[in-house]
């Protein structure tokens, strides 16, 4: 058989759902910036001084909730009357696998009692919303330059997630390690390893990014 097409989703028929998104990424995106500056990051990879303090934890936790409340409504709008505000360039699918896991996989971790040593991680995704509203601000007629910011920013900010959760899986393995092999730690331990199927989808992204840059030799 012939290769199928991709069938983007289109915007919102009325521009003002497509704002609404938009507002949506940029109030979490402050919230985020807001608490990466605040978050104690010479203590987030440490073995025994990881938990940031209640303060930083139930900032990342309120940020975390808005961030997967807007994925939740550009999912539904997507599987419903099949609209995508970041359009043009996301399908349905790419959506849906983009979102949908990602709720799952914060509500694992804030309902199952993970969240304590994963709040570095979690933290540093909050730098994501920016580069999802730059998507819709170019479906809204953003000027091109506005892209290059775009690509840019978002190779930073995956860079950063990347090495970010890679370091903590590795530190949360190393200390369920310690704990010995109760049957909690080996629990903790594998459902952690959840975490390596984001590490490799945003290894996947930065590939895209440097193919790109090798093709087009510019942003």
């Amino acid at each position: 058989g012939g290769k199928v097409d991709r069938v983007e989703l289109p915007p919102p028929p009325q521009v003002w759902i497509s704002w609404a998104v938009l507002m949506a990424y940029v109030a979490v995106g402050i919230e985020g910036a807001v608490a990466i500056c605040r978050f104690p990051w010479h203590t987030a990879f440490s073995i025994e001084q990881f938990y940031p303090g209640d303060e930083h934890y139930y900032a990342v936790r309120a940020g975390q909730l808005h961030l997967c409340l807007t994925y939740a409504f550009e999912t539904l709008m997507a599987l419903g009357p099949g609209y995508c505000a970041m359009s043009p360039g996301w399908t349905k699918f790419e959506l849906f696998i983009h979102h949908v896991p990602y709720i799952g996989a914060v509500g694992l971790a804030y309902f199952g009692g993970h969240a304590t040593r994963w709040t570095a991680p979690l933290c540093c995704v909050l730098l994501t919303p920016a580069n999802e509203g730059l998507f819709i601000a170019q479906a809204l007629g953003a000027p091109d330059w506005l892209a290059k910011v775009r690509r840019l920013y978002g190779f930073v900010g995956i860079s950063i997630l990347f090495s970010c959760e890679t370091m903590t899986v590795f530190r949360n393995t190393y200390l369920h390690y310690l704990a010995g092999g109760t049957s909690t730690a080996v629990k903790n331990c594998l459902i952690d390893q959840i975490c390596w199927g984001g590490c490799y989808y945003h290894f996947m992204l930065l590939g895209l990014y440097i193919r790109r840059w090798r093709k087009t030799r510019s942003l």
